[in-house]
């Protein structure tokens, strides 16, 4: 009587697609996590460029733009984890 319920299972599963991968993440899920990962490093790396404020119309990579990267890619980490 198990095996009939085993059977009939394995065919309810195929029937709905529900087969469980043995991979958590997918090649995409990768891809999106390197490049959230990239975006991390050029965030934190413009953080390290030097600047002076002495200026407050002064343009500064580190203080305009390298939070952006960072924001960016802690959102493409997130995005690249919860993507199904």
């Amino acid at each position: 009587m198990s095996v009939s319920k085993k059977t009939s299972d394995a065919k309810l599963r195929e029937k709905d697609g529900s087969q469980p991968s043995a991979m958590p993440f997918t090649r995409t899920n990768y891809l999106w996590l390197i490049l959230g990962a990239v975006l991390l490093v050029i965030g934190y790396a413009g953080l390290l460029q030097p600047g002076s404020f002495l200026d407050s119309r002064q343009f500064s990579f580190a203080l305009y733009v390298s939070p952006w990267f960072i924001l960016g890619g802690f959102i493409v980490l997130i995005y690249a984890v919860l993507k199904k």
